[in-house]
Formats: structure tokens, sequence, C-alpha cells
């Protein structure tokens, strides 16, 4: 139980970890469009299976949550749903009780969970990314739990190579409380503190606000579906 707790408050501190630089980015040629992230429309996924353990992950390895935890007997709090918008799927996350008394909250972030990393240290939040969008915007259902607060996040950023570290150039969030029964458009700004382009973005789509204190209500449920920059 340990390692689960401290894994947990590594991932809800937000700490910004740039994916490898040699991946492919999705730069944006024409500035005047509104355009999708890395599967965004959730309608294409893969299979995820080790032992006895297995779970569906959006593909394109460009997303992922907490579902690994799975293998060591956690719940499975990200999924597809035929509850879409458009198409055929969008994304589900519902937050969930894990033993007697630790909440998991529904999360999906642009990274990885990588196992082999230290504890506390395997949602590896980042992918490249070098320009510079003016919003993140989408469709969503809610329906929270005692009152919960849903979170999407998003965070540019540029390493540092002088001071060896990571600066956050913007950053946007968007929250609510109430319950959406129907989709409904948002749209997160994306507020800049620095001129210069970012090398990695950073989306963060959460089900429950007050899972960072390890206090998310469990049965709180996020929809989202078609995920898009716009820009100037």
């Amino acid at each position: 139980m340990k390692y689960i707790i401290i894994l947990l408050l590594s991932v809800f501190t937000f700490v910004f970890v740039a994916c490898d630089p040699e991946e492919e980015d999705p730069h944006i040629e024409n500035p005047q469009e509104t355009i999708a992230l890395a599967g965004c429309d959730f309608e294409t996924w893969t299979e995820f299976v080790q032992g006895e353990v297995t779970y569906d992950i959006p593909a394109g390895d460009w997303w992922d949550g907490l579902n690994y935890l799975s293998v060591i007997g956690g719940p499975i709090t990200f999924e597809k749903t035929t509850d879409s918008y458009n198409g055929e799927y969008a994304l589900r996350l519902e937050t969930k009780t894990w033993g007697e008394d630790l909440t998991i909250p529904g999360i999906l972030a642009s990274g990885y969970f990588d196992p082999e990393q230290p504890i506390g240290e395997n949602l590896i939040i980042g992918k490249p990314f070098t320009d510079k969008p003016l919003s993140l915007n989408g469709f969503l259902k809610y329906a929270p739990a005692e009152n919960d607060t849903l979170v999407i996040f998003v965070a540019l950023t540029k390493f540092d190579s002088n001071e060896n570290i990571r600066d956050t150039i913007a950053t946007g969030e968007y929250t609510y409380s109430g319950l959406i029964e129907t989709y409904s458009p948002f749209t997160v700004p994306i507020e800049y503190t620095e001129s210069i382009n970012p090398d990695s973005v950073h989306v963060i789509l959460l089900a429950s606000v007050s899972g960072k204190e390890m206090r998310g209500h469990t049965g709180s449920v996020l929809i989202v579906d078609e995920l898009s920059f716009t820009y100037e």
C-alpha cells in the first residue's frame, strides 16, 4: 500500500517530465485551423495484456493513466465507451475505491505509465510539441458523486539546459462541479507567461479534483470526446 500511495501523490502533483525529443511532434503547418490531438477522437484502441490482466488503451502511444495498477489488483479507471459525441467511441473516466480507504480518480494524461521507473515516478507526463495553441477544446459529459469536480488541465513547457530545469511557459485549466447529462462543448484558454516556443505539451483529464488529496468521490464519471487545439 505504501507503494501505491507514493505513486499517486507523485501523479497528482503534476510534475512534468518531457518525453524523448526525438519522438514525432504534431507540428501545425496551418495555424488558422483547429487541430485535433493525437488519438483525440478516442476511436481507435489497442489491447494491453499482462498475465490475466487485460484492458484497452487509446491507440497511438499518446495517452495513458493508472490502469496499469490493475496488474497489482487496482481498479480500471479509464476505458472506451460507445456513449460518444461523434463516431463509435469516446473516453470514459470513473473514480473508484481500491481496498477499504484508497480512492483512485479517473485520470488520463498525455504520456505513458512506465513500471520500470522508480516508485512515484511511473506516470511520465508530457509529449513533444513545439507550437503555441490558444485553447484546448472538446465535448464532455459529467456525473459527479457528492458534489465532486472535474478538471481538464493543459500546460506547455520548455527545458532550460542552462539551469537544468523545466520551465512552464503556459497553462490552462477548466473545472466544473455540476451534472452535465448531454454532451456540452468546453474550452480551456491557454495563458502564456513566456514568449518562447515550448518543447512539450501536457494534457490531464481528471474525473475528481479532490483525488490529488486522496479524497475523490467514488462514482464520479467524466466522458470526453473530440479534443482539439485552436490557433489564432
